[in-house]
C-alpha cells in the first residue's frame, strides 16, 4: 500500500531514498535493460 503497487510484477527504482521510476509487468531482459539504462553503469 505504501508504494501503491496494484499489479505484479512491479519494480520501483529508488535513488536517494526517492522513487525515480516504476516498471510494471513482465518484460524480456532487453526491455528491462533499456528501461534501467539510466540507472545501471
Amino acid at each position: 500500500m505504501k508504494y501503491q503497487i496494484t499489479s505484479i510484477p512491479a519494480m520501483k527504482v529508488f535513488q536517494g531514498g526517492e522513487v525515480k521510476t516504476t516498471i510494471i509487468g513482465a518484460k524480456p531482459k532487453f526491455a528491462l535493460e533499456k528501461d534501467l539504462a539510466a540507472f545501471i553503469g
